[in-house]
């Protein structure tokens, strides 16, 4: 009998506990959800309408000519009458003396002074003068050459580019110049050198 009794309570405490763990969150579902009814939407702007006014014509402005008058002049241009001069006649004589008094105006003999005063340079078997260039660098793509390129002539530098093919492979080589000394071209060479970290080399300018 005790043990009975001792097994009904033991029942009777696990299905409180059971109860006390399992009806708050079933009466927690069964109760009705609350939906915010506020409004999220922003109050609506006060926007004050601007009124237009229609264009009105400017007074005192005189209406345009139709285009078919519009660039017409108004008056013609009088014609001149050629000047009544007698011409001279031409002789071989007078030929001969007009070319010797050009020859001999101060302006040719200026132009003859200058061009004798510039110095002779050698020419080659092309007969043209002998000029100097330096290769600054060689490479494969055209691209990294015209980069180059562009800072040297950002520089100040008279740099351009040309691209061969060697054993089926386009180079595209950097070059300064022309120089018409050598000395500027190894000066120029020695800046480079430093500059870009690089054994850039001297050589004849080919056209």
């Amino acid at each position: 009998m005790r043990y009975t009794l001792k097994h009904r309570f033991i029942g009777a405490a696990v299905l409180a506990a059971v109860a006390i763990l399992l009806l708050p969150s079933f009466f927690k579902e069964k109760k009705d959800f609350q939906v915010s009814t506020k409004s999220q939407i922003p109050v609506r702007p006060n926007v004050v309408a601007e009124e237009f006014k229609a264009p009105q014509p400017v007074p005192n402005i005189e209406p345009a000519p139709a285009p078919e008058t519009m660039f017409v002049p108004t008056e013609a241009a009088p014609d001149v009458p050629p000047a009544n001069v007698p011409a001279a006649p031409v002789t071989s004589s007078g030929i001969a003396s007009s070319v010797a008094a050009s020859l001999a105006s101060p302006a040719k003999s200026s132009v003859s002074a200058h061009v004798s005063s510039v110095p002779a340079m050698p020419l080659n078997g092309q007969n043209i003068p002998d000029a100097w260039v330096v290769q600054v660098g060689s490479f494969t793509t055209k691209e990294a050459a015209n980069k180059l390129r562009d800072e040297l002539q950002e520089d100040g530098q008279k740099a351009y580019v040309r691209t061969v093919t060697t054993n089926g492979t386009a180079i595209s080589r950097v070059y300064i110049g022309p120089k018409l000394d050598r000395a500027q071209a190894q000066a120029v060479k020695e800046q480079m050198d430093k500059r870009l970290k690089v054994k850039s080399m001297v050589m004849r300018f080919q056209p």
